[in-house]
């Protein structure tokens, strides 16, 4: 149970690890519509609980590079923002958001992405996308059933030129989605001047988010709410929580089949000793004391079961920390994570003792007072 559990616990703090790359811990962004001013920037840099703030554009924009056109999403957000979070880890290539060898701006494309461009991993030289975005008061949707880049389309859409500068791998869904740029870039492209989709925060370090957090919804108008990063991956957190509770309750029944195994043995025990209990009764042992001493054996052989299990199931999740037995191919890491939480280990071991001393004293309360019936 334990070695389970932090396997679970692994996942979830690599899927958080994974959703950090691109987001950071909270982000203030309308309640309604897409869109908000920028100057809410400097306004929020200059709360004593935030160390850092950056505005982030995101859109829907049509990529190509000599082959077939893309739908992705555009990201674009200034390198401090990229260095704020863990998008640096994740490049394959490049750094970030770097200007290109003349100065101008620089774009990172995901790996999926990239194959759908057909991309060369290692260019000779230099790779130029032309990104194209729909005119102000029209969607990419008002494009369907049109060829992309064809006659009608071509008015409906503003396009530029953003070089390459490397690629970057998140995750599969990620990866397949954006291409991200710096901040003036996008908008441009997206003739968004002096607009963002949302402000990332980072709170200082003496500050606590869900403080911040309640400190900035009492400040901000109506129309700006904040969200924290665990609220938008909330239904992967959500997900890989609920299969790790549904996976301890069955576990948590294996353990009740197993507490029988206790039973039969307390019950051989108490039927081998149904002399010694006669004899004891007969001394005036009274038949309460009688369950006590049986009671107390079956507590100590569960917690001689739990004691030895806590110690395996620690030493299997230190073992598999340190060397990574357990691999996974193909996978963002390359051994299975795991992630050893003390309150974990204290619910397994209370549900052992639980349920086993529960069947124990049951059991033996049942028995003696079979084998000695003048209990009172």
């Amino acid at each position: 149970m334990i070695a389970i559990l932090s396997a679970f616990n692994g996942i979830e703090e690599l899927v958080e690890d994974l959703f950090s790359s691109l987001d950071t811990e909270l982000a203030v962004l309308p309640s309604e519509g897409r869109i908000m001013d920028a100057a809410w920037v400097d306004s929020l840099r200059a709360h004593p609980g935030v160390d850092w703030a950056g505005g982030v554009l995101e859109q829907d924009v049509v990529v190509r590079q000599q082959g077939e056109p893309v739908v992705c999403t555009l990201l674009g957000f200034s390198p401090s923002h990229a260095q704020r979070t863990g998008l640096q880890n994740r490049l394959r290539r490049g750094d970030v958001l770097r200007a290109d060898t003349t100065g101008g701006p620089c774009g990172y494309v995901g790996l999926g992405v990239a194959s759908q461009l057909r991309l060369p991993l290692n260019p000779e030289s230099p790779l130029r996308l032309t990104v194209s975005a729909p005119k102000r008061g029209r969607s990419l949707s008002s494009a369907r059933g049109m060829s992309l880049f064809g006659d009608g389309v071509e008015r409906m859409l503003v396009t530029e030129r953003l070089p390459v500068c490397g690629t970057f791998s998140v995750n599969a869904d990620i990866d397949s989605r954006y291409i991200v740029s710096p901040l003036d870039f996008a908008q441009s492209v997206l003739q968004r001047s002096r607009q963002v989709s949302r402000i990332e925060l980072v709170p200082n370090p003496d500050w606590d988010v869900e403080d911040l957090r309640s400190e900035l919804e009492a400040t901000l108008p109506e129309g700006l709410t904040t969200r924290t990063r665990r609220e938008k991956n909330a239904l992967i957190h959500s997900t890989s929580r609920a299969e790790k509770w549904a996976t301890f309750a069955i576990l948590s029944f294996i353990l009740v089949v197993a507490a029988f195994n206790i039973l039969a043995a307390l019950t051989m025990l108490l039927l081998d000793k149904k002399r010694d209990i006669a004899t004891l009764s007969a001394m005036g042992m009274t038949p309460r004391e009688i369950r006590k001493v049986f009671s107390w054996q079956g507590i100590l052989i569960n917690a001689l079961g739990a004691a030895i299990g806590v110690i395996i199931g620690l030493s299997l999740v230190g073992l598999q920390a340190k060397f990574g037995w357990v691999r996974i191919e193909g996978a963002m890491v390359p051994a299975y994570p795991v992630s050893l939480r003390w309150g974990d280990v204290m619910g397994v071991v209370l549900v052992v003792l639980g349920v086993g001393g529960t069947f124990s004293a049951s059991m033996v309360t049942y028995l003696v007072r079979r084998m000695a019936p003048n209990a009172a």
